[in-house]
């Protein structure tokens, strides 16, 4: 248990100061920025990151599956980077040559082109980025993946207060400190393990990039549909309101993501970990374990977060102070994809990755018909219940598939506790007197409801020989 804690630690240490360095930059910009121009900003960053998942073709889940199964890493590596890097090449000359259209994507706006020219350009560095992470990652060396985790946070942040100090106060300044960040630090981790790119025209397999697709392709449908599961609320809120409260919705967004770092903490350690337990064929106890586990530690992280909205949201400035209302509901996306991660595994582990393209189907049309029934009348409010709903969904609906795989670890506690978290994040969308005593009941409730949770950490502890979490 010591070994399986340290490394947790080991790969806790990037996700967590990471993201702590970009919590810092929340109030530099938001004290500078104003929320419309903030909104105008995220819609850069949501098409990257939808457009990047389609880009992966699937094939970086494939890479991880693929892994442990060759002992030559650098053939691994190659030949899972060469398609998606040529699809990002095909992304990036489209860029250029529709640059205007691409800018009035970002910025309803045609005279920003030369954003869309590195737009293009980083997404190329960007894929590179995530193989090379993937690498490392696989391998469980967690301290290194920690370093390089917090150096490309550093280094977005010293380029946002550069522009900032130097004088530019508009949306540019998220932007320019984005693209300039990710190109400084790529090249750096490039050059760094510049020996997984010595080319070597034997080490090209056409059967195991072939195999890669194949597991990969319906992950691009999936992907594309999870990611419009996350994306879909600001693009409804930009069609149907305002970027005044885009800007409050990914201030808000920026505020849960106190929980997205457990999220990153935990799947950066979990994935290589899980992947080895079922080659090691561990007993299907310690998987139950783990999530009961983290339900626990989510409980107090989605709580924590609850009951100090109003100081949390004290680092923005007084513009974004009703972002402190939906920060309970869109704290609801990490906390319900951390828990699914360890339900899901039966999909992952059978390769059954079809499944996905169903769960993402089964939680992307609750959310288009909440976002268009509720964005409209609610704004950021009815956004934000949207996206807390289909994250429900798509909890359950993974779990209920690898269920189907034979991977049927216990869930109960996982759905009642899930309900009373809704419950609790739709209680704190309004103020009114006796919101703090409500929040504190649902707590214990929660709390209750794990007491079992309690009782294995103390049977562990009295014989731990018959678990074995190394």
């Amino acid at each position: 248990m010591k070994k399986f804690i340290s490394k947790l630690i080991g790969f806790s240490l990037g996700p967590i100061l990471g993201a702590a360095i970009s919590f810092l930059t929340i109030p530099v910009t938001t004290y500078y920025i104003n929320p419309a121009e903030f909104g105008k900003a995220s819609m850069f960053s949501v098409i990257q990151y939808f457009l990047l998942s389609i880009i992966y073709l699937g094939i970086d889940q494939s890479y991880t599956r693929e892994y442990h199964r060759d002992d030559n890493k650098i053939k691994i590596f190659q030949n899972a980077l060469l398609i998606p890097v040529l699809a990002a090449v095909l992304l990036c000359t489209i860029t250029i040559l529709f640059k205007k259209q691409f800018s009035i994507l970002f910025f309803s706006n045609p005279n920003y082109t030369q954003i869309s020219i590195l737009f293009g350009i980083m997404i190329i560095f960007s894929v590179i980025e995530r193989f090379i992470l993937l690498s490392i990652r696989m391998a469980e060396k967690a301290v290194e993946y920690s370093i390089f985790s917090i150096f490309l946070k550093i280094v977005i942040f010293v380029f946002t207060l550069v522009l900032v100090l130097v004088g530019k106060r508009t949306f540019l300044t998220i932007v320019y400190a984005t693209i300039f960040g990710q190109f400084f630090g790529d090249i750096f981790l490039i050059l760094k393990y510049r020996h997984l790119f010595k080319i070597n025209v034997d080490i090209f397999d056409s059967n195991l990039m072939k195999k890669m697709l194949i597991f990969g392709i319906p992950l691009i449908i999936a992907a594309s549909l999870s990611n419009l599961l996350n994306t879909s609320s600001r693009f409804f809120l930009r069609g149907y309101s305002t970027f005044y409260e885009l800007g409050i919705y990914t201030a808000a967004l920026k505020i849960s993501n106190i929980l997205q770092i457990i999220q990153s903490a935990f799947t950066s350690f979990w994935v290589p970990t899980a992947y080895r337990w079922d080659k090691e064929k561990k007993d299907i106890k310690h998987f139950s374990f783990i999530s009961d586990m983290l339900l626990l530690i989510m409980t107090i992280g989605f709580f924590f977060v609850l009951f100090f909205k109003k100081y949390i949201v004290l680092i923005l400035s007084n513009d974004y102070a009703e972002a402190q209302y939906i920060a309970g509901l869109l704290a609801l996306t990490p906390i319900l994809y951390t828990l699914s991660e360890t339900t899901t595994l039966g999909i992952v582990f059978s390769g059954r990755s079809y499944y996905n393209i169903w769960i993402s189907i089964l939680s992307i049309i609750p959310n288009i018909i909440l976002n268009y029934l509720l964005v409209p009348k609610f704004g950021t409010v009815g956004a934000a219940i949207s996206t807390a709903f289909s994250y429900i969904i798509f909890c359950i609906a993974r779990t209920y598939f690898s269920r189907k795989c034979n991977f049927k670890i216990s869930f109960f506690k996982q759905i009642i506790c899930i309900i009373l978290f809704f419950i609790a994040a739709c209680m704190n969308t309004f103020p009114y007197e006796y919101s703090s005593l409500v929040t504190l009941l649902l707590f214990l409730a929660t709390l209750l409801v794990q007491a079992s949770t309690f009782s294995k950490i103390l049977e562990i502890r009295n014989n731990s020989k018959l678990w074995n979490f190394e």
